[in-house]
């Protein structure tokens, strides 16, 4: 708008409008804006006019004079000074680091680095009681793990103690949060987690008192809803305190808690079931148990468990039927034939040597000498029993161990049988 008052466009029609652009283009010279006419009266327009300036020159009555130039004299801050010679105060800076107090030729500090360094930071504290349990329910955390380590270490003292005091602080901890929180925002897992580490712990050191009162915590409170299971826990307890029926009770009601889709789990409270059986002597009961086992899961322990069972009783069709089961049970291991090279592959060969001896393989070697012990022990023990004498008694194990993968044990059956007629001096046999 200051540029058409200044220099109003001519009157060109449509066609020849920009025809003349160069020649309403002139440059401005910013150096005698003072004595440019046109300049000052578009300055007095409405459009240029500012606001009046009331600021007072420090010292007189006159105001501050209006710039009327972009030159030197435009906007000169230094050319008003106090009497004092101090400069005058400008609150736009003072957040920067200028003050009253400054003068002429003084540093210009806006950093404060003369003031030396900041003072370090203060720790965020929070005195609210749900920081603090925060902080009690990590510190507790961290005590079961303590305790956990110490046991793994060897250092059963010291993991009981951790785990007391886990349980000191969890207890606490459980006491503040009922002040604030409802009873359903407790956090039921920490509280699992200390007492069955406590109890665990009193196992280890064979308290075996102080262990049953702390599963039975567990079990009686119906908000854990996998307590129930440890009641095998509690009855391994009184296996080895040789409570024999309690030992069984427990372990039925655990297998209660069980479903039916943790086989494993059941296979192996059921086996606990026969040992306690066998123990009190009640055989056929035993025998249900193992025999169920062998039904669902055949395994050698069950297996050789089972012949015992019947040996006990003195059947010996049963006893016949349950070896027939336990050389059935296959062994889980092919350790002759899986190191076989059945190539001149350089690098498959070095394979197989290099993993004959490994842990693995040791772990195959042991099994297959554990089931080998418990074939050959089941039928030295049955041999006499089975049949009329010994010797036709242990040539049907022979005969029955042939017609099972487990034919090398044929050779050291015949072996056995020989040594035993060495002890009979049957020299001729």
């Amino acid at each position: 708008k200051m540029m058409q008052n200044v220099y109003p466009a001519p009157e060109n029609n449509e066609d020849d409008l920009y025809s003349g652009y160069n020649d309403y283009n002139p440059m401005f010279d910013t150096e005698d804006l003072e004595n440019d006419v046109a300049f000052q009266q578009a300055a007095r327009t409405s459009h240029g006019r500012r606001p009046p300036m009331t600021a007072k020159i420090p010292g007189t009555s006159s105001p501050r004079p209006l710039a009327t130039g972009f030159g030197a004299d435009y906007f000169n801050v230094s050319s008003f000074l106090f009497e004092d010679g101090v400069s005058r105060p400008m609150t736009a800076v003072q957040a920067a680091g200028y003050t009253k107090a400054a003068v002429r030729g003084s540093s210009f500090d806006p950093l404060g680095q003369a003031r030396g360094p900041a003072s370090p930071l203060e720790k965020k504290t929070s005195d609210s009681l749900e920081e603090k349990m925060r902080q009690l329910e990590k510190k507790v955390n961290e005590l079961v793990e303590e305790s956990c380590v110490a046991n793994s270490s060897g250092d059963l003292k010291l993991a009981l103690e951790k785990a007391k005091e886990a349980g000191r602080q969890e207890r606490e901890l459980l006491r503040q949060r009922e002040q604030i929180a409802p009873p359903e925002s407790i956090n039921l897992d920490l509280t699992y987690t200390v007492l069955l580490n406590l109890a665990s712990q009193y196992v280890a050191n064979e308290m075996y008192a102080e262990a049953l009162t702390t599963y039975q915590v567990i079990v009686k409170n119906k908000m854990f809803s996998s307590g129930g299971i440890l009641k095998v826990n509690m009855g391994n307890i009184y296996l080895k305190q040789r409570n024999y029926s309690k030992a069984i009770k427990f372990y039925r009601m655990a297998l209660d808690q069980i479903t039916s889709s943790q086989k494993q789990m059941r296979i192996k409270i059921m086996e606990n079931i026969g040992v306690a059986f066998i123990k009190t002597g009640q055989y056929v009961d035993a025998i249900s148990s193992f025999e169920e086992i062998m039904s669902i899961s055949p395994n050698l322990k069950a297996g050789f468990n089972l012949i015992l069972c019947y040996f006990a009783i003195g059947n010996g069709e049963q006893m016949k039927k349950a070896f027939k089961n336990l050389i059935e049970v296959p062994m889980e291991v092919d350790y002759e034939e899986k190191y076989i090279s059945l190539n001149d592959d350089l690098h498959t060969n070095l394979l197989i040597e290099a993993i004959k001896n490994d842990s693995l393989s040791q772990i195959e070697r042991e099994r297959k000498s554990l089931a080998e012990e418990y074939i050959m022990t089941a039928a030295k023990l049955i041999a006499p029993a089975i049949e009329t004498s010994f010797a036709v008694g242990y040539d049907w194990c022979v005969d029955a161990v042939k017609a099972s993968h487990y034919v090398e044990l044929a050779n050291d059956l015949e072996i056995n049988k020989a040594t035993t007629y060495l002890r009979q001096q049957n020299f001729k046999q």
